[in-house]
């Protein structure tokens, strides 16, 4: 099976940060405090790359 079978696979806390280039530390903080949005599977949890796409878009700067 390809990733490209699942264009909505879900992430995991590590697959997430390597994915927004942030540590895994970081990624939670945001998950805590609110900014990130996150699914709850069982007692993981898993991220959508939409998601994290949006947030990073949101950050862009223009310097």
């Amino acid at each position: 099976m390809s990733q490209s079978q699942f264009p909505d696979r879900l992430l995991s806390q590590r697959e997430a940060a390597q994915f927004l280039g942030v540590s895994t530390r970081y990624l939670w903080t945001l998950r805590t405090t609110g900014e990130l949005p996150y699914i709850k599977v069982g007692n993981r949890v898993k991220y959508r790359i939409e998601d994290l796409r949006r947030w990073a878009e949101a950050r862009v700067q223009n310097v």
